[in-house]
């Protein structure tokens, strides 16, 4: 067990025990709470907040004090999957190994949720306890990462994809968008936080290899994975994805590329930690 798998067992019971206290502390439609509960607390992975408490650690931060800042990324997260699993989106009816949302809430308390939870996390992120103009700045990049510049722009490209020439740039730019910003977004909050001005551009370079990776990974896994371990069910989607465009044998390369690419940018920032967490993501089962 590597040091990131160690750092989520220990700590994802953490972070849903601090989400769900929160959740039930605000004064809120008792429907719209226990959805957001039902889908926040989660047998995820929640390598998103998890990452950018990890990074903290490694920079002697006391990451206990940022429970809330990671909680917001979460938020942002779960809401587009939320989204994501809707009929008018992907149409899933499986996430974390049980009903998606809207199977169990109904598709109008499902999208209420999701609108919930992505504006809950700006203002859980403007309480958090940093200087005003960092806080600003976090807010800035969590709505341009996460909006129309970033994930959701990545979004249109997909849904929309039947009206572009999709080229190997398209899916990359696609994806980057997509997966990308949000695999980015807790390591730039984790360095910013822990004002390690000289770390950041790399540490951008490394989220961004990460990103790729993670989501060759993804679309490998949502075709030849595990219903017991991926919790969803293989995606029949008539999209094209990194597996369908490069084929199994290319994508492997690519994915063993990208995460080699984010290891040696580790390494140049000599930090053993970002390594080991780019190997759990080549590793990961779901």
């Amino acid at each position: 067990m590597n040091n990131f798998e160690l750092f989520i067992q220990v700590h994802k019971p953490k972070l849903n025990d601090f989400s769900r206290e929160y959740i039930k502390a605000l004064d809120i439609p008792l429907p719209l709470k226990e959805s957001i509960i039902y889908s926040l607390i989660n047998e995820g992975k929640k390598i998103r907040p998890l990452s950018f408490l990890y990074l903290l650690d490694y920079y002697r931060v006391d990451y206990n004090r940022y429970f809330d800042v990671a909680l917001a990324i979460e938020l942002v997260h779960t809401y587009s999957l939320v989204h994501d699993d809707l009929p008018e989106m992907d149409n899933d009816d499986y996430r974390w190994g049980k009903l998606t949302n809207h199977k169990v809430h109904g598709v109008d308390v499902a999208v209420l949720t999701g609108d919930a939870m992505l504006t809950l996390a700006f203002e859980v992120l403007s309480e958090c306890e940093v200087d005003s103009k960092l806080k600003i700045r976090l807010i800035k990049q969590l709505a341009n990462y996460s909006g129309a510049m970033g994930m959701i722009a990545g979004q249109i490209y997909d849904v929309k994809q039947k009206s572009f020439n999709v080229d190997a740039n398209y899916l990359r730019n696609m994806h980057s968008l997509k997966t990308g910003k949000l695999i980015e977004l807790p390591l730039d909050f984790a360095t910013l936080i822990a004002y390690k001005k000289s770390d950041y551009e790399l540490i951008k370079d490394f989220g961004k290899e990460l990103g790729i990776a993670y989501q060759i990974k993804d679309d490998i896994l949502d075709y030849y994975g595990d219903f017991k371990k991926i919790g969803k069910l293989p995606s029949d989607e008539n999209m094209i994805t990194y597996l369908s465009f490069y084929g199994i044998t290319e994508c492997e390369q690519l994915l063993l590329k990208h995460t080699q690419n984010a290891k040696n940018i580790a390494k140049k920032l000599e930090n053993n930690n970002l390594e080991q967490f780019a190997d759990y993501l080549l590793r990961r089962e779901k």
